[in-house]
């Protein structure tokens, strides 16, 4: 009579505490992360993949994952007692060797049909790969987990230091659990955070991801501190960022307990910066123009007098508005003007009277200047 995979199976189940004690004895002497595994926990393991390849090879298919959990189970306790997870899928690995040895040696003493012994190795690696699978998707999720949690974690940290003028010896103790120290000045940044996918062309636009500002100095001390709030990531950096592909807001360098006056400043310089061009944006850049958006009044005064008689949504009035706003970052220099807009100097000139003849204007001198400036970036604001 014909001797079958589950017979087969059967001689290997019988052998199940001699496969665990050679699974386990491989696995501790060829990784030391196991150290803290308990043996009795380790045979247990072993002794549970031996029945899930005795009952593969009885049934000839391997279960779906999600029907049978041991895989994430294991993986779950295992991170638990701080075994990497390459070494949990090695381990995996070993015992389902040695299991797959003793089927191999089962079936030569049996005699069992070559196709049918290459049949049952073939399900014993898909049953390796079920557990990696499972094994992996459990590590992805409980990283997620961790990940969020320590989100959480700096997000309230952040926000307990911004949100007080003297942030109590309890909220500076768990700053220095993150890297902070009273010995050092920090500053406060901002910028949006990167957007998800979408729209026909993805993602529009992209501001740094939190870990793009994770950054340490060269003696390895912790140089930021940063978490992701609704749409803005918020960090404390005890130095400026280099250059971004986004705009993104800092405060000025103070000690610690004065992070929040860094927050309040950071917060104004913001609501310029995330307007203007990618790079890092501060009050020694931004200056006056931190006052315009608290400023509605006067906004829409200058941007009456001076904007509007242009009729700026109109092709030929944002020709002559970004020939003035061009104009006036050249220092009225109409040669470079007209070298920045790739036009000829007379057009130029042109449209500068065609300005000047819009809005009235009779002389130009310095608060003339002041006020226009401030009218294009009331106007700017207004727009975006």
């Amino acid at each position: 009579m014909a001797v079958g995979l589950a017979q087969v199976a059967l001689q290997v189940k019988d052998l199940d505490d001699a496969i665990a004690d050679r699974a386990a004895d491989r696995i501790y002497s060829e990784m030391a992360s196991y150290v803290d595994v308990p043996r009795a926990e380790l045979l247990t393991s072993v002794r549970t993949n031996a029945a899930r390849a005795v009952e593969v090879l009885t049934a000839g298919t391997v279960v779906e994952a999600e029907e049978v959990p041991e895989s994430r189970a294991t993986t779950r306790a295992r991170i638990d007692q701080n075994v990497p997870i390459e070494d949990i899928i090695r381990a995996y690995r070993i015992s389902l060797n040695v299991v797959h040895d003793a089927f191999i040696a089962e079936a030569e003493r049996q005699g069992l049909e070559p196709q049918q012994t290459l049949t049952g190795s073939t399900l014993l690696w898909q049953l390796g790969d079920w557990f990696t699978t499972g094994a992996a998707a459990e590590y992805r999720y409980r990283a997620g987990a961790a990940a969020l949690r320590e989100s959480f974690a700096t997000a309230a940290l952040i926000r307990s230091l911004i949100d007080s003028e003297e942030p109590g010896p309890d909220v500076l103790l768990k700053a220095r659990r993150y890297g902070l120290t009273d010995d050092c000045d920090y500053a406060i940044i901002i910028c949006a955070a990167p957007e998800e996918p979408g729209g026909e062309h993805g993602f529009k636009h992209a501001g740094p991801s939190v870990e793009s500002l994770q950054f340490s100095g060269s003696d390895g001390r912790r140089q930021a501190v940063v978490a992701q709030m609704d749409d803005r990531i918020v960090g404390i950096v005890a130095r400026t960022p280099s250059a971004s592909a986004a705009p993104v807001a800092v405060g000025p360098f103070v000690p610690l307990p004065r992070i929040a006056e860094s927050a309040r400043i950071c917060e104004r310089v913001w609501t310029v910066a995330q307007h203007s061009q990618p790079g890092v944006h501060s009050l020694a850049d931004i200056t006056w123009q931190i006052a315009v958006p608290a400023q509605t009044d006067l906004n829409r005064h200058l941007v009456d007098r001076y904007i509007y008689p242009l009729h700026p949504h109109t092709a030929a009035g944002s020709d002559v508005l970004e020939t003035v706003r061009t104009w006036i970052a050249t220092v009225m220099n109409v040669k470079k003007t007209a070298e920045v807009l790739h036009v000829h100097e007379n057009t130029v000139r042109y449209r500068m009277q065609r300005f000047h003849d819009a809005v009235g204007l009779t002389e130009l001198g310095a608060k003339e200047l002041l006020d226009i400036t401030w009218a294009l970036a009331a106007f700017d604001l207004d727009e975006n």
